[in-house]
């Protein structure tokens, strides 16, 4: 049905959930309603409520963690291959998940015991971390090969790194379609904001 997104009690976004779970948090006063669906009521034998759109949590500070995975490495880097650029979509505009891999950026052929010294920052991370992987087309890494990107000839968009809280949110928020009332709790400097936008453009 509908999709609501959840604000840290500083109003800034956290997660998207489902309206079941959204109201469940309401009736338990985990949350408040901050936006509703205008057009989008549920409806029990006894009561009826408006949809929430966004919802704040009223009690402490939320901070969640995400688990390194291929899913949460393609979130992160937006669906876009970080060599290349490429965004590969479907005529339907979901992501074409098949066209795009997981390299490690210092491969793992010149790893030693598991650990390698990623060049930007010397800093010794392990082989497989959010440091040293990201999303790359099948092109890219076919080219990349058993190289670091410099001996392959290719630059990185940007450098791999943990999830911030921000990237946090922003990965929860695209595997859906933003709706109009959700705008208004996106701040203008956050990376979302630009991507809401440039979705209306097209």
């Amino acid at each position: 049905m509908s999709s609501v997104l959840v604000l840290n009690i500083d109003y800034t976004p956290l997660e998207v959930i489902s309206w079941r779970d959204a109201i469940e948090k309401l009736l338990m006063g985990k949350v408040e309603v901050v936006e509703r669906y205008a057009d989008r009521v549920v409806r029990s034998p006894s009561i009826e409520v408006v949809l929430p759109a966004v919802v704040r949590l009223v009690t402490g500070y939320a901070r969640r963690k995400v688990r390194l995975s291929r899913k949460h490495v393609i979130e992160r880097d937006a669906y876009t291959c970080q060599y290349c650029g490429l965004r590969p979509r479907r005529a339907c505009g979901s992501p074409r998940l098949e066209v795009l891999t997981i390299d490690h950026v210092v491969p793992r052929a010149q790893a030693r015991a598991g650990w390698v010294t990623v060049p930007w920052s010397g800093e010794r991370v392990r082989v497989t971390s959010w440091e040293n992987v990201l999303t790359a087309c099948e092109d890219c890494n076919t080219t990349k090969a058993d190289r670091t990107p410099s001996q392959a000839g290719l630059r990185m968009r940007k450098r791999p790194r943990a999830p911030s809280p921000v990237d946090i949110a922003r990965m929860s928020i695209l595997r859906y379609d933003i709706p109009d009332e959700w705008k208004d709790y996106l701040p203008q400097d956050s990376p979302w904001r630009a991507y809401w936008e440039s979705e209306l453009e097209d």
